[in-house]
């Protein structure tokens, strides 16, 4: 009679263990698989000891000062890509839920507007779902959307990537915004060369409306110092707001007009398309419903921002 497995074998074969050979098999050391998981070097090396032990199997060989997967780790680990890949898909599916159970989307934005806007056409027309937002840069959204911390993002300026799926919602340019007490606030244009004489309010690195202003600015031959540098949009607006300077946004980037002016930068003839984008791989009714209000959603809506 064949004896069963010792509690010891059954449970060496944990994911975790599979991830440890994983990343032993991909860096060649323990210490590389230590910080790519983000555990000790001995963490990893116990890990990798106990399956060679429980299931008494030898996992890698020496090779030139590294550790070079044998035929059966290399199975293991196309083993543990496909748990991984299930884990992640779990974790997706339990984002798209409240505690409560209710269904959820996860959406990034680079400017308030107009995703907003369209979330809540997206949320009139379904009560029973719950929204999240995270907002930040044109990089760092980008790079949640690519981590699938966000299911859905509304970024301008997205160049043509066939790893998403893409919809066009309105096409703007970037304008300068001018408090109410600054000498530009009767102008219906203003030059780069002027604005340089301005104290200007730019944005952090990774913002797509700083790298437009850069551009266009070495293209100009200007090289003005900025008064100030803040790390998100609505700092810019307050800024302005307050009158430390002139500040830079998309056209439509806020419903706001309280405070500040938006004035058309004559230098800059060229628009840019907001763009509502999933990863192409990503398909589920949650989605389909957030692209088809963006489809509903018209710039018009905004035709107010346009003269203020």
């Amino acid at each position: 009679m064949k004896a069963s497995p010792s509690p010891e074998t059954t449970n060496a074969l944990t994911l975790a263990r599979l991830r440890a050979l994983t990343a032993v098999a991909e860096t060649g050391t323990f210490s590389a698989a230590a910080r790519s998981l983000g555990v000790s070097h001995s963490s990893v090396a116990q890990q990798v000891r106990e399956v060679e032990q429980a299931h008494m199997v030898h996992l890698f060989d020496r090779v030139g000062g590294l550790l070079q997967a044998t035929p059966l780790c290399r199975e293991l680990c196309d083993i543990g890509h496909r748990m991984q890949e299930a884990e992640r898909d779990a974790a997706l599916i339990l984002g798209r839920r409240t505690a409560s159970g209710a269904r959820r989307l996860r959406v990034g934005l680079g400017n308030a507007m107009p995703g907003i806007a369209i979330i809540g056409q997206f949320l009139a027309q379904h009560a029973g779902v719950s929204v999240t937002v995270q907002t930040g840069s044109h990089q760092f959204i980008l790079a949640a959307l690519l981590r699938r911390e966000v299911d859905v993002a509304v970024l301008p300026d997205l160049p043509a990537d066939a790893r998403f799926r893409r919809a066009a919602v309105v096409r703007q340019e970037v304008v300068a915004i001018v408090g109410t007490q600054s000498p530009l606030v009767d102008l219906a244009s203003v030059s780069l060369a002027r604005l340089a004489q301005e104290p200007l309010i730019y944005r952090t690195q990774g913002s797509s409306t700083q790298k437009i202003i850069d551009r266009a600015l070495r293209h100009a031959g200007l090289t003005p110092q900025p008064r100030l540098v803040a790390d998100t949009r609505d700092a810019v607006y307050e800024a302005v707001a307050v009158g430390i300077g002139v500040g830079f946004m998309w056209r439509f980037g806020t419903h706001r007009n309280d405070a500040v002016r938006r004035i058309p930068i004559s230098d800059l003839r060229s628009t840019s398309e907001e763009v509502v984008f999933a990863m192409a791989d990503e398909r589920n009714s949650l989605l389909d419903m957030f692209f088809h209000a963006a489809e509903r959603f018209s710039a018009p809506d905004h035709a107010s921002a346009r003269s203020n």
